[in-house]
């Protein structure tokens, strides 16, 4: 019976799995807001998945691309998560891409690659800021013995048929996950020069119109003369 039981829950993720992945496309929706009267910080959120399953995206493309990324001028990073409330928006505005088994994984900006057991916010606002708030899985991060799991992945388990999927954070090999989460934090990336508070008025037309005229017949009596 119970052998039965595991045989039921383990098609159904794999036939989950498969749904998923040919709508893996869709996935990639427009970037959403945390917006300040809803008791966020104002900054924008958008999910990047993988292409499919069999092609996981690793941490240094997944960073570099977002880096590169952009929303209404503002600079994109790997998300810092830093508070339960930001988790919990994180984890409830976007639709993610399942692999077999019915797990789901998204590169977060934070690692330990430079200091085994410092996790430290990689890049934006927090950028080498220890982790402060964390929401580590049982087990998790993974220390001695595990020295490559370095990168910080959200990792969400849907396994279980007519349970709502779990989610936490989970120390990952570097090779590859099935999507990230990029943050727009409005830091502008073509920074505007702040206005000249003394400003020097630019003469108008008509009164460089008159200027030339007026010279022009000095010139001429000049000559006369």
């Amino acid at each position: 019976m119970k052998r039965n039981a595991r045989t039921t829950r383990w098609l159904a993720g794999l036939l989950g799995a498969a749904v998923l992945q040919g709508a893996a496309p869709s996935l990639h929706a427009a970037p959403v807001q945390w917006a300040l009267g809803s008791g966020g910080n104002g900054h924008w959120y958008e999910y990047v998945p993988a292409t499919s399953i069999y092609t996981p995206i690793d941490f240094a493309t997944a960073r570099a691309a977002a880096l590169a990324s952009s929303h209404l001028g503002q600079g994109g990073y790997l998300a810092s998560v830093t508070s339960a409330a930001e988790q919990t928006f994180i984890q409830s505005s976007f639709s993610f891409l399942f692999g077999f088994g019915a797990t789901a994984t998204a590169w977060l900006g934070a690692s330990d690659a430079a200091d085994e057991g410092q996790w430290r916010w990689l890049d934006g606002p927090e950028d080498g800021d220890l982790v402060s708030y964390t929401n580590w899985l049982p087990g998790h991060p993974l220390g001695t013995g595990f020295p490559e799991y370095d990168y910080l992945a959200l990792y969400i388990n849907a396994a279980t048929a007519g349970v709502p999927p779990t989610y936490g954070w989970a120390s990952w090999l570097g090779s590859g996950a099935l999507g990230y989460v990029v943050e727009y934090d409005g830091a502008p990336t073509d920074p505007v020069d702040p206005p000249d508070p003394n400003p020097v008025p630019e003469p108008s037309g008509m009164l460089m119109a008159a200027t030339a005229l007026a010279l022009a017949g000095l010139h001429r009596r000049r000559r006369r003369d």
